[in-house]
């Protein structure tokens, strides 16, 4: 955004530049290294100190939508769209 010049030739300063500030410092990430395990053919996750590093228990899960239908333009008397209707389910 260009500064603004006043009557008097001189700038203004953007109204959002005064609410500026930096950003907050924040935590290093730890690297991690992926190899495969040999015995599971599974990605492994190894820590800066050679540690299997734990990801927990995640579950699955489907999504599936039905489709959208329309009737036809001068079709039966009392016929209606429909909607999708989502349905998901989780373990």
């Amino acid at each position: 955004m260009a500064a603004e010049l006043t009557q008097d030739a001189t700038t203004k300063q953007p109204w959002g530049a005064g609410r500026m500030a930096y950003y907050t410092d924040t935590p290093a990430v730890p690297t991690f290294t992926t190899v495969l395990d040999p015995e599971t053919q599974t990605a492994v996750l190894i820590d800066e100190h050679g540690r299997n590093v734990e990801m927990g228990e995640h579950g699955t899960s489907t999504n599936s939508t039905t489709s959208t239908s329309t009737s036809a333009d001068g079709g039966a008397p009392g016929s209606a769209d429909s909607d999708s209707v989502p349905c998901n389910d989780q373990d």
